[in-house]
């Protein structure tokens, strides 16, 4: 590994490490009991769930084309 893909391999950990919070607080939001907090939640959970794994698969995606290597490094 040269020194510029390790560049982006922590790059792509710094983002991820950021981002970890928000992809919690959804999982957290799926988990919510429906008869208290309502179905609207759970529906929350899965759209704001569905956009984290979009954001991880386009930037890993994105540093890959940057690296122009191949997707080993599946999270």
């Amino acid at each position: 590994m040269d020194q510029k893909d390790h560049a982006l391999l922590q790059t792509k950990d710094e983002i991820f490490n950021a981002f970890r919070p928000i992809e919690q607080l959804f999982k957290i939001m799926d988990t919510s009991s429906v008869e208290i907090y309502g179905q609207l939640t759970r529906s929350y959970a899965d759209v704001g769930i569905t956009l984290c794994q979009n954001f991880r698969q386009h930037l890993d995606a994105i540093l890959t084309a940057e690296s122009g290597g191949n997707q080993n490094d599946h999270r």
